[in-house]
């Protein structure tokens, strides 16, 4: 009894320290601001969220000190949003309180703020710590705090709004994994509003495998040769280069739509902003980086694989059986391209079947790079009993930490084989009992005298006649044969024959899209089609498809000028939807129909 009321106090207690927390929440944190320009003012928020506290009891901090600028105000309290329910009788509230302090930044530094504390009931919360830079101001720029209205300076130029390509590195080996990114830049002394339009020419990644990133909608103030600008980043890919050399990464062209309020209006008493309206295409950029070759030679085992690896193999299960499947599994984890590492080659006994090994790849993308799990599943079938031995197993990868090649070893599997219980492949032999009287005597073509009842099977002529076609049947069948391992080897003949086979198949894919009203889905897998039929007509890797390559190789087939220009006009037009509002179905009917004519018209052409 003494111990039941002990763990009852002992739950009690558990859920009454529990109640403040279930039933009270408090945040504090200070919002992450952007960059500042030196000799103007902005505002440091700290950020409280309260629910079912008082707010009326909040202890208010000190601002904290920022080397290098001064304190003009704060902090001053602002609540931005409140809240109160009452539900069966029970009240809950929830407020969002900022807390705001005012600087006039000084000279250019990489600034860091130190968290504060605030009590809130009784208890200290704590902000977190951020950073931030001061940049200089613009050349020849006005002095702070100059008043007056805004000056009309004419349409934006290329001095006003232009793309850069930058690269998060500027140097990589092959199979590194860099990040480039197309930033949109607007001057930050003058008020612009921005609108993307349409994209007339989309980016090019000629010899690089790529991955679309998120890119970051917010606006960040950048100096960039003397001058500040607010930009914006138009695209973020994830490019792991091909080859060795300089590369170079075109930005594609971009036109906006740009709003500048360029004075006000007054009328009766009231001020209404005066906006002019641009329509501004950038230029064509570009972007390159010094791509180093990978140390030769390179080992014999190298698959291909750049970062730190690790490597491990199971068999599952453990105590295998003759004529069941088992699995053997070479899982390769790391940091690096392992989303585009090859198959490595496993010997395994002679008396294993084995089929097919099926691939399995778990990455994420982890700053520059890839981070994930490589898994080659090889599905085997013992078919003896014994003890028999999967050999070691070796990886080789080029480390970026070292810059130099490094071998990992999983150790041999000694695996033991019983007898399974599936049915055996040898035939039982049965006795016949002599008692049966269904079986016939032989049959031996002569009466009991000795006289032939019939003339041998080989007089007659349909036996010389079945002999002609099983010979000539024969005959036809080793020379399909010959025919079919012929064309088995010539892979690029192939994929060429069954290329307007395969692309009649996703255009029926494609037209689906149509029927369901799903633009995005439809232009994505229309350009699928388009890019695998030109991969499979003219025996080219999809990463070197590229515009002037395919009108030269699909001139060399004797395809017309217009054609060429049709079937690209219709990949730009798959690019082009990526970026604009969802299309009619009128319009997606247009450019299918484009696309299954030039198709057709190239599969019509004679070379």
């Amino acid at each position: 009894m003494t111990k039941l009321k002990h763990y009852i106090l002992v739950v009690l207690a558990t859920i009454l320290l529990a109640v403040p927390n279930v039933w009270g929440r408090v945040e504090f944190k200070v919002v992450p601001r952007q960059n500042v320009v030196s000799g103007q003012n902005f505002q440091l928020t700290y950020r409280i969220t309260v629910e079912n506290e008082d707010i009326n009891d909040i202890s208010m901090f000190k601002a904290p000190e920022i080397a290098g600028c001064r304190l003009l105000s704060g902090p001053n309290q602002t609540t931005s949003q409140m809240s109160q329910t009452i539900i069966n009788g029970k009240s809950s509230t929830y407020a969002v309180i900022d807390l705001v302090c005012v600087y006039r930044a000084g000279n250019p530094s990489k600034v860091h703020v130190a968290p504060v504390s605030i009590n809130i009931g009784g208890r200290t919360y704590r902000s977190g710590e951020i950073s931030f830079d001061i940049l200089p101001p613009d050349k020849n720029a006005s002095a702070p705090g100059a008043m007056g209205s805004p000056a009309v300076q004419g349409a934006p130029s290329g001095n006003d709004f232009f793309v850069r390509v930058i690269f998060s590195k500027s140097s990589v080996y092959e199979q590194e994994g860099v990040i480039a990114i197309t930033k949109l830049y607007r001057p930050n002394s003058r008020k612009f509003s921005l609108q993307l339009e349409a994209v007339p020419k989309t980016p090019v990644y000629e010899g690089f495998l790529s991955e679309d990133l998120k890119a970051n909608p917010e606006g960040e103030i950048e100096n960039y040769n003397g001058k500040n600008y607010v930009t914006y980043e138009l695209s973020r890919v994830l490019l792991f280069p091909q080859k060795a050399g300089t590369l170079k990464v075109t930005s594609g062209t971009y036109t906006l739509r740009i709003q500048e309020q360029v004075g006000v209006i007054s009328m009766h008493g009231f001020a209404t902003p005066r906006y002019d309206e641009y329509s501004y295409t950038t230029p064509l950029a570009t972007g390159t980086i010094n791509v180093t070759a990978l140390p030769e030679p390179r080992p014999a085992n190298f698959i291909g694989a750049v970062g730190q690896y690790s490597m491990s193999t199971t068999l599952t299960p453990d105590m295998l059986r003759t004529n069941e499947s088992a699995t053997y599994r070479v899982s390769i984890k790391g940091t690096g391209n392992v989303k585009y590492l090859t198959i490595p080659q496993v010997q395994f006994p002679a008396t294993f079947d084995t089929f097919t090994p099926k691939t399995d790849v778990k990455a994420s993308v982890a700053g520059q790079t890839y981070n994930g799990v490589y898994t080659v599943d090889y599905p085997i079938v013992p078919q003896e009993v014994g003890t028999f031995e999967i050999p070691a197993q070796s990886f080789t990868y080029f480390n970026l930490a070292t810059h130099k090649y490094e071998t990992l070893d999983a150790p041999a599997l000694n695996c033991n084989v019983a007898r399974g219980t599936a049915a055996s492949t040898a035939v039982e032999q049965k006795k016949v009992d002599a008692q049966m009287d269904d079986i016939l005597y032989i049959h031996t073509g002569y009466d009991a005298d000795g006289n032939a009842v019939s003339s041998p099977v080989f007089y007659k002529a349909w036996y010389w006649i079945l002999w002609a076609i099983v010979l000539a049947a024969l005959g036809i069948s080793v020379a399909a044969y010959r025919r079919h391992n012929k064309l088995a080897a010539d892979v690029t003949g192939r994929a060429y024959a069954r290329a307007n086979r395969v692309a009649a198949k996703r255009l029926k894919t494609a037209a689906l899209f149509i029927k369901a009203h799903d633009s995005d889905k439809f232009y994505e897998e229309l350009a699928r089609t388009i890019k695998g039929y030109l991969s499979d007509k003219l025996g080219m890797a999809p990463s070197q498809l590229i515009s002037d390559t395919i009108s030269e190789r699909l001139a060399a087939l004797g395809v017309s000028a217009d054609t060429v220009s049709e079937i690209l006009s219709v990949l730009d037009d798959c690019e082009m939807a990526r970026f604009t509002p969802s299309q009619s179905e009128n319009a997606m009917n247009d450019v299918y129909k484009r696309a299954a004519d030039a198709i057709k018209t190239i599969e019509e052409t004679k070379k």
